[in-house]
């Protein structure tokens, strides 16, 4: 039922070059950020991803995402 519109997707994306990448998991560092950027639990886990990976620009309408210091968000 699904399958044909997944490999649509997923099809797509090798098209696009997008690349899925594993969330960076340290509940250390989970914690401090939470703390230090006053984030939610899954704002924090998307920094702390993004910091792991080089990542240093992410689309997103999320004002809290500011507060993070080796982000740029753009909408």
């Amino acid at each position: 039922m699904f399958r044909e519109p997944l490999e649509w997707i997923h099809k797509l994306l090798d098209e696009l070059g997008v690349k899925i990448l594993k969330d960076y998991q340290s509940v250390e560092e989970l914690r401090d950020i939470i703390a230090q950027y006053r984030l939610l639990p899954t704002d924090a886990q998307i920094a702390l991803t993004c910091r792991y990976y080089g990542i240093s620009t992410i689309a997103s309408l999320d004002e809290d995402f500011k507060r993070v210091p080796w982000l740029r968000t753009i909408p």
